[in-house]
């Protein structure tokens, strides 16, 4: 009996100890992903540090990666102001058609859902 009740403790902990790393790593990928959306800039760092280490950039290579980096997250920013109200007509009509099959009180938890899910959204950029 005495194993049984071991063996139950350490698939407890083991479960547990599994759950807290799938909880703590969605929080975790969210928290970046929403961060590196609303700061890309931070991510243009990340990304010149990982390559000046890796590759031994040189003093001009770290100058020319740097406008490359720049330019880029420029010209990704300009895109996503351009199709932004796109992809928020397509999701706007994918919502207001899935809501058309749902009973009123499905609509309900549906409406809820999208108010979670809205707060991770990034908010528009401002013009510049």
């Amino acid at each position: 009996m005495k194993t049984f009740k071991l063996f139950v403790l350490v698939t407890l902990v083991f479960l547990a100890g599994m759950a807290a790393g799938v909880v703590g790593t969605r929080v975790f990928i969210r928290h970046w992903v929403s961060s590196a959306i609303q700061r890309p800039e931070n991510v243009q760092i990340l990304m010149e540090r990982n390559l000046r280490r890796q590759l031994h950039l040189d003093a001009r290579q770290r100058v020319e990666v740097h406008r490359i980096l720049t330019e880029a997250r420029v010209q990704l920013r300009d895109l996503r102001k351009e199709y932004r109200p796109q992809v928020v007509a397509v999701l706007t009509n994918t919502e207001a058609q899935i809501s058309a099959v749902l009973t009123p009180e499905q609509q309900a938890l549906f409406e809820q859902m999208q108010q979670e899910n809205r707060r991770f959204l990034p908010p528009p950029e401002p013009e510049r």
